[in-house]
């Protein structure tokens, strides 16, 4: 009897995670008016600072300063401020003499987190966009993003990242997942708040700011959800886009992944009051999305070990689907040609992403959470 209530606890569980949050999120924000800004027009546009945060940028800085210049944006109403996180190139010194952009520079690195306080520190306008050095964005997002504050109930607003499409069929169902991702999102941002924001491109204003620990790892997590404790709403704007390429080897996916859970738990150890309904307005998004997530994998190891114990029919049907199911994504890992194949594919990319919820957890256990990110 145990071993069936295990089995179905858990298979519902992973259920409720994967298919029956992101149904429920969607009604809930059906339920909700689609309320929309006005574009602001050039006059009523506030001042801004975009910051940047880089480690040897030197090479990609000139073009994603050309791509800054044509935002759809007064060009007089911008400030450019870029922070070089001991840099061993030319990032300090490639944007010297360019006028309306500021760099500032230190010789040992300290990861982003310590970055953007420096920075933040030294900003005079009322609003701030954090952006990347790698991705493009759309001309009118940044419009988009500040026209989005005419309602004094939001704290912060996120642009959607777009991926460039991809040949490979691992980056193709990365690329679905990501989809996926972004509709629970726009659900979220509708019904009240998004857990947190894209950290390509996000706004806030710089009165809410508050320094963040030098070591965090997920600035773009933090610093929104700080907001959000504050009572205002964190938005996704679905029209501010920002264009990056998508991993196209699950490997760099799966690195990229691990840090970003090692971030989570990072930040859920240090900010208990996450999981007090008390403090936190989007309690149930941030278990439903964020922390059942994490548990997901150990679901699936309970679901494979109970119906390999259970008598019957449906219990051995359940058993030989998973196994088959992990032999496709055992076939996907050895066999690399084989993930053409789409069921290869979606079953090594899924598993992938489940184990690297595991990996990170293990890392962030033996301490080697480190703030400062290695590009894949």
């Amino acid at each position: 009897m145990t071993a069936i209530i295990l089995f179905w606890g858990a298979a519902l569980f992973i259920l409720y995670t994967y298919v029956g949050y992101p149904v429920l999120i969607g009604l809930l924000a059906q339920r909700r008016p689609l309320v929309s800004c006005p574009l602001l027009d050039d006059a009523a546009l506030p001042r801004l600072t975009l910051v940047m945060a880089g480690y040897n940028e030197a090479a990609r800085l000139p073009g994603k300063i050309a791509n800054l210049r044509a935002l759809d944006y007064p060009q007089d109403k911008i400030d450019i401020l870029v922070v070089s996180d001991g840099s061993t190139d030319a990032t300090a010194t490639v944007l010297e003499n360019v006028p309306g952009v500021r760099t500032l520079a230190y010789a040992q690195r300290q990861g982003k987190a310590h970055a953007l306080n420096l920075a933040l520190a030294q900003v005079q306008t009322e609003f701030v966009v954090f952006c990347d050095v790698r991705q493009d964005l759309e001309a009118g997002s940044v419009r988009r993003l500040i026209s989005d504050f005419c309602d004094p109930a939001v704290g912060a607003v996120s642009g959607e990242l777009v991926h460039r499409p991809s040949s490979s069929r691992a980056g193709q169902n990365i690329g679905l997942y990501w989809r996926y991702e972004k509709a629970i999102r726009k659900a979220e941002s509708r019904f009240h708040s998004t857990v947190g924001a894209t950290g390509a491109l996000y706004a806030i204003r710089t009165r809410d700011f508050a320094p963040i620990p030098p070591d965090t790892i997920l600035d773009d997590f933090e610093i929104p959800m700080q907001i959000t404790r504050m009572g205002k709403r964190t938005l996704m704007e679905p029209q501010a886009h920002v264009y990056d390429t998508l991993q196209t080897e699950s490997a760099a996916e799966q690195k990229r992944k691990i840090r970003t859970l090692t971030g989570n738990f990072q930040t859920f150890s240090r900010n208990f009051w996450l999981f007090n309904p008390a403090h936190n307005p989007v309690w149930f998004q941030f278990l439903s999305h964020k922390v059942f997530r994490l548990a997901v994998p150990y679901a699936l190891i309970l679901t494979l070990l109970t119906s390999a114990l259970l008598p019957g029919l449906f219990y051995r049907l359940a058993l030989l689907a998973q196994v088959a199911f992990y032999l496709l994504a055992a076939a996907g890992q050895w066999a690399p040609a084989l993930r053409r194949n789409p069921f290869v594919s979606f079953a090594h990319v899924f598993f992938d992403m489940n184990a690297a919820a595991m990996l990170a957890l293990l890392k962030f256990a033996q301490g080697r959470a480190d703030a400062k990110w290695e590009k894949t």
